[in-house]
């Protein structure tokens, strides 16, 4: 066990510094910079500070999930991992561990940009930023006027979830959901390589990314069946308690984990039996 969480280390390093991952760091980093530049004017204008939780609202933008979720795709494009550095880590290593360790190091690759991400959204906003675990008075303010509008924010604060979560269990709660969507993705475009090739993993995880779209767009009564299905729209934890013309149609959180925590089981299981008997067709590229 020791050797394989060493191993998991030791990949998960190997994950976050290739130029993929800081290719995705620094355009999400810019691009966040560019989304909180209105409230950030705001905060200024009327000398109050806003909350420092606002990453759950702001990749519940539509425009910026869907680069998100193309960003983790494009870092992931490596999947199914059959460069030849790792032909040699499996004869060290064996199968199962190997897979153990690129599964492992995807999943906390995963963790860790998604908290860069949050991160990026709090340092951002400094130094106009509220330090309570309470929502804070301009929130509020924005989620009840038309204030988003007249200052052309970027995303929408939904009043709904500001009563039923604190800021410090949004957070949580959107970090992890947002992880396991990522691991999930991942998971998928793994195991869719092993069974059939790289480029139909690579084309059924931008379909479902392409699909926030459609779901967004689509009446709230069909809107409600899809999202069911479609966990890239999942993300958008905040509109949770927030109907469409009468629809809650974003699935309860329960339900999110639970089909993710599932869905993850089975797609590792499923990766870890190709692993075991298949054949290898290693690459010349290097990543």
């Amino acid at each position: 066990m020791f050797k394989i969480m060493k191993y998991i280390l030791k990949n998960t390093l190997l994950k976050i510094r290739n130029i993929k991952t800081i290719t995705f760091a620094i355009i999400i980093a810019v691009t966040i910079w560019s989304y909180n530049h209105p409230l950030r004017e705001l905060t200024y204008s009327i000398k109050y500070p806003v909350t420092w939780c606002v990453f759950p609202f702001m990749i519940s933008n539509l425009s910026f999930l869907i680069l998100f979720w193309f960003g983790i795709i494009y870092i992931n494009s490596d999947i199914p991992y059959m460069q030849h550095s790792n032909m040699y880590q499996i004869i060290r290593t064996g199968r199962i561990s190997w897979a153990l360790g690129q599964l492992g190091g995807t999943f906390f690759r995963s963790f860790i940009l998604v908290v860069f991400t949050a991160f990026c959204s709090i340092v951002s906003l400094l130094p106009q930023i509220e330090w309570s675990l309470q929502w804070g008075k301009l929130i509020h303010t924005i989620a009840m006027t038309n204030a988003a509008i007249q200052y052309n924010l970027k995303y929408v604060f939904y009043y709904q979830i500001l009563g039923k979560y604190s800021p410090l269990q949004l957070m949580i709660i959107t970090i992890v959901i947002c992880t396991f969507i990522s691991m999930f993705l991942s998971s998928l475009m793994f195991m869719i390589s092993l069974y059939f090739n790289h480029i139909l993993a690579v084309s059924i995880t931008a379909a479902l990314t392409i699909m926030l779209f459609f779901v967004v767009n689509i009446h709230p009564k069909i809107r409600y069946i899809l999202a069911k299905f479609i966990p890239t729209v999942w993300a958008k934890v905040v509109q949770v308690n927030s109907p469409v013309l009468g629809y809650y149609w974003v699935p309860s959180i329960k339900y999110m984990f639970a089909f993710l925590l599932i869905g993850n089981i089975i797609l590792i299981i499923l990766i870890l039996i190709k692993v075991k008997k298949c054949e290898f067709n290693w690459e010349n590229e290097d990543i």
